[in-house]
């Protein structure tokens, strides 16, 4: 019955990655039960459109949350020298950057190859951001310059969320956006979405983040 449960979420994973367009016969992109040096078997490996390995695929069966492997997944995608681990059991999918991400994280559904692909070429340039000066002209102050330190710190530790708390007329546009700007030049991210309440911010953020030369 195990085994039955199993491959009826490996039949549910199948279709997910369909819906993303994954050519999951061709037999370079989607290799099933992937043999890695060590002997082990990965369940799914993901690979580039060259035949590279992006991901592997870790799959449970629908009775086993799909968190629990966590570990198992760490130790194939090392074993396979891939960067991401998808954890799934057909109902939930996590996504892990192991190297860099304390902790799995849900997502909707499994990433494109090209998206993986852009991934995988972002780490290649990714670096340390304490390594990247922060832009003082944006947040020079001595609190706003600890506040970016802080983050970036807790960033190499794998944290992926974080709560800055700042009072009113202290530069919390400002700091976020010596941020933001610190990020990108790091290679550790692409896109930002920034949220505000009232127009007014909008356009304080907007001064801040696209200052006139």
């Amino acid at each position: 019955m195990a085994k039955q449960t199993e491959a009826f979420a490996r039949t549910l994973i199948d279709a997910q990655l369909n819906d993303q367009h994954w050519q999951i016969s061709d037999g370079t992109s989607v290799r099933y039960e992937y043999t890695l040096p060590n002997g082990d078997r990965a369940d799914y490996m993901l690979c580039s459109r060259e035949g590279r390995g992006l991901a592997i695929v870790e799959a449970k069966r629908e009775s086993i949350n799909a968190a629990d492997a966590r570990e198992q997944g760490r130790r194939n995608a090392e074993q396979a020298n891939v960067p991401f681990v998808f954890l799934a059991n057909g109902n939930e999918i996590l996504f892990w950057d192991w190297q860099h991400e304390a902790h799995p994280r849900p997502v909707r559904t499994f990433f494109s190859q090209a998206d993986l692909e852009r991934r995988a070429a972002l780490l290649q340039m990714r670096v340390d951001p304490l390594t990247v000066a922060i832009d003082t002209r944006i947040a020079g102050r001595d609190y706003q310059m600890d506040c970016n330190e802080t983050v970036c710190r807790e960033i190499g530790l794998g944290r992926r969320k974080m709560l800055l708390e700042m009072a009113t007329g202290t530069g919390k546009t400002r700091t976020a956006a010596a941020l933001i700007k610190r990020l990108f030049a790091a290679n550790v991210v692409t896109r930002v979405l920034f949220l505000v309440d009232r127009i007014p911010l909008a356009m304080q953020t907007e001064d801040a983040l696209l200052p006139s030369t």
